[in-house]
């Protein structure tokens, strides 16, 4: 379906009097809170940037008013006229915007993170094109929860060149979610012109192409967006999918302050001026007998008093406490039941022991998780037909048939719309667990889990969470330097994430449970040989099997397990290294080398005590990892135990690590590259023959 511009007159003909009043008013409250908040900016009241929304405020106007209450929105870097729209109020927004203890973020999202979950919208996201991947989990979560509830996300044409657009509406397009996009294409993507990036002068056009619906509207005219809305509001709740409504608006400022608009001529803007949606809508008022001169004066004095009186608010309230700045990353923790007892290696297994591999502990898990709460889904690629793969690496084979495809979803090869769902759904209140195959492919959702995931909670101080548990298998197995990679040390420098590596089938269990019951978002990278017994080789020819109870336990995320015992060095290692010390340490002990090797399990947090307590013990430090030897995690581990145990140390701390190469193929370069047993024998023996 396409529209054509209307003409400049507003048609308020089947528009309540009430109604319209009401419109007038939410357009003048918007134009005249810019207003203002341009001039606090150039007097330096205002911390940071602004990008401001005049000349735009029928859209916002618009689109809110036809939604629900209980609806949701999600927004860009230009977010002041979206959240007072939706019902953000001005005091709220300008103590934001002041960077206040009172702000609708507590100071924490500013500007272009302004928002709020009590009126049904996400911490705007300044990422170009960020929001149109978490809106699709939004309206995933709405239809497996059955709610009846819509998400709106509002976007500028520029997104429309981004991957992230093209891969969240596909993926909401095949799922029929409903969600309303709302393009307000006011013709330039900062200071560039959209013809001069698009040979499709309508973004409505490629809809086609999702088999999405979209309609064209006259972004100055309130009216007009307002019924485009309505109407795709109705497809979305009759469960018909997706809409895409382009609106054609301009920005009467630039890009942001800074902008002097140099690359626009005054012809141009002075034709868009005399489309200005306040003037229209007032004068159809006029037209209509709804107001009179002396009416829209007195709404325009009653929206200055209400601006005003936000002002001194803002100005009044407190600023944030200093060590505010280092709460809301993370949930606070909750008291949970863990299993008494953590299984090592050296301690005998029950006379029952039920020994399962890595990949049936993680499936169990997985299956629990999903049977005890409906929250819990699976979506990636390849994981939901029947008698299919189950995964990569068969993890979830089985659960297809037990828990159908409403809660196991297959998706389009299209990563970053996984991540984003995955996160978008969490924030609206389910468990996703995202599946990326290998974790080589994490790097196409680095914005999904690093600017969205790991942030929104921060942003939003404190108010929205994001459950999620994201898979990631990692390590080499002659796959070469695209699928072998460990990329675990890229995210315990993000805040906001946890990382853990479970490397036997007991901690994998027992942390995928605690991970999926989390409220924060979670990493779990798991190395691929082993999940059943085809690395045994590779790890020193020990058992890749672990006792795993029948009785439900939880292991705490942020523990770490000694497996090893010993007296004269202690050994740090995760994965199929992990199981190469502990055959070396076995080695060592017929020479009176007794090695404390420890699995760290968890990253970040990571269990500083533990390290320390055992390094206090024995004075010596091996660190070892198949991740590269430059910036891998070891050094963090390294730096930490520096800090604290310096005056301890015997010697050297030592690192063995992977060569600072991309991983190649053939089995003698791939086990050139990465820790071998003699590598790391000869590094304990040379640290343990010093002091």
């Amino acid at each position: 379906m396409t529209m054509t511009l209307p003409p400049p007159a507003i048609d308020l003909s089947g528009v309540p009097a009430s109604d319209a009043l009401t419109l007038y008013t939410e357009l003048l409250r918007l134009r005249q809170f810019e207003d203002r908040v341009y001039q606090l900016f150039l007097k330096g009241e205002l911390p940071g940037t602004v990008h401001q929304y005049q000349g735009q405020e029928a859209v916002a106007v618009g689109v809110c008013a036809a939604l629900g209450p209980d609806d949701w929105i999600t927004s860009t870097h230009r977010p002041h006229g979206h959240a007072l729209a939706k019902g953000v109020t001005m005091r709220a927004a300008m103590a934001e915007l002041y960077g206040r203890a009172t702000g609708c973020c507590g100071g924490k999202g500013g500007s272009m993170h302004l928002g709020d979950p009590g009126v049904g919208m996400v911490p705007a996201i300044a990422i170009v094109a960020g929001g149109v991947s978490i809106v699709t989990g939004m309206g995933l979560a709405f239809r497996m929860q059955g709610t009846g509830q819509v998400a709106a996300c509002f976007f500028g044409e520029g997104a429309t060149n981004e991957g992230a657009f093209h891969e969240g509406v596909n993926l909401a397009a095949v799922q029929r979610l409903p969600i309303v996009y709302i393009c307000e294409n006011n013709l330039y993507g900062a200071s560039t012109p959209f013809h001069r990036t698009s040979l499709v002068p309508d973004v409505a056009a490629r809809m086609a192409g999702y088999g999405i619906e979209s309609v064209i509207v006259d972004g100055m005219d309130v009216v007009a967006v307002r019924n485009a809305t309505a109407w795709a509001h109705a497809r979305a709740r009759a469960g018909a999918g997706p809409t895409l409504i382009e609106a054609k608006t301009y920005r009467f400022a630039g890009h942001s302050r800074g902008d002097a608009r140099k690359y626009r001529s005054r012809d141009e803007e002075s034709a868009w001026r005399e489309r200005d949606p306040i003037d229209r809508m007032a004068a159809a008022l006029l037209t209509a007998g709804i107001a009179t001169e002396d009416d829209l004066a007195r709404m325009a004095d009653e929206v200055a008093a209400e601006l005003t009186d936000a002002v001194e608010f803002a100005r009044s309230s407190p600023d944030p406490l200093p060590e505010q700045a280092l709460t809301d990353a993370y949930t606070p923790a909750r008291t949970r039941p863990v299993s008494p007892a953590v299984p090592r290696t050296d301690v005998a297994p029950p006379a029952q022991e039920r020994r399962l591999t890595i990949a049936e502990a993680i499936r169990e898990a997985i299956a629990e998780e999903m049977a005890r709460d409906e929250r819990v889904f699976l979506i990636g690629e390849d994981i939901g037909i029947p008698g299919g793969f189950g995964g990569a690496f068969g993890v979830y084979l089985g659960l297809p048939e037990r828990f159908g495809h409403e809660r196991i979803i297959d998706t389009p090869i299209s990563e970053k719309a996984v991540a984003g769902t995955a996160v978008g759904a969490a924030l609206m209140g389910m468990r996703p667990i995202p599946d990326l195959q290998y974790s080589d492919f994490i790097f196409e959702c680095m914005d999904e889990i690093v600017n969205q995931a790991a942030k929104l909670r921060y942003m939003s101080g404190g108010t929205m969470s994001v459950p999620m548990v994201l898979r990631c298998p990692v390590g080499t197995a002659n796959r070469g330097a695209q699928h072998g990679q460990s990329p675990e040390s890229y995210f315990i420098h993000v805040p906001g994430l946890k990382v853990v590596c479970p490397s036997d089938a007991y901690t994998a269990k027992g942390v995928m449970l605690s991970a999926i019951r989390d409220d924060d978002p979670v990493l779990v990278f798991e190395h691929k040989l082993l999940y059943g017994s085809k690395g045994r080789e590779s790890a020193g020819g020990m058992d890749l099997t672990a006792h795993v109870p029948v009785d439900e336990y939880l292991f705490p995320i942020g523990q770490a397990v000694i497996r090893r015992p010993g007296r004269d060095i202690t050994v740090v290692a995760t994965h199929l290294t992990l199981y190469r010390c502990l055959a070396v340490a076995e080695e060592l002990m017929h020479q009176g080398i007794e090695c404390e090797v420890i699995d760290p399990v968890s990253l970040l947090p990571l269990d500083t005590d533990t390290l320390i307590a055992s390094v206090s013990r024995t004075g010596r430090l091996l660190i070892a990892h198949e991740d590269t030897l430059t910036g891998g995690w070891g050094a963090e581990v390294a730096a930490r135990i520096g800090e604290h145990c310096f005056g301890l140390l015997r010697a050297p701390i030592r690192r063995v690590a992977a060569h600072d190469v991309p991983l190649p193929v053939a089995p003698v370069l791939e086990q050139e590259v990465v820790p071998s047993m003699a590598r790391i024998r000869a590094a304990i023996e040379a640290c343990v023959s010093i002091g």
